[in-house]
């Protein structure tokens, strides 16, 4: 993909790199590996669950097991805005050859 569009793609892990490019991780595309969407169960001893954090949630406790099955309930209960507001409004699509400018 990077390198059939690059100016769309990138699979170099660099944030600078990356800017304003869709990055294709290879590397999670293996055993072992543990990228998840928001709200999944990760399969470990805790039943961790992925969820999305604001910055002023962040704190030196705060990791990657911190937020259970057990304990994200109240989390997502106690909070005053839903963290999905505005997703999908700041959806672009990528670009096909057939509809990117040249």
């Amino acid at each position: 993909m990077a390198a059939n569009a690059p100016d769309l793609f990138v699979a170099t892990i660099s944030k600078a790199k990356r800017k304003g490019k869709i990055l294709a991780d290879y590397l999670r595309n293996q055993r072992g590996a543990t990228a998840v969407a928001p709200y999944s169960t990760r399969a470990r001893p805790g039943a961790a669950v992925s969820t999305l954090v604001g910055w002023d949630e962040l704190g030196p406790e705060i990791g990657p097991a911190y937020f259970t099955v057990e304990t994200l309930p109240k989390r997502l209960a106690a909070l005053t805005a839903d963290p999905w507001e505005g997703f999908r409004d700041a959806a672009v699509p990528p670009k096909s050859d057939k509809t990117r400018a040249r």
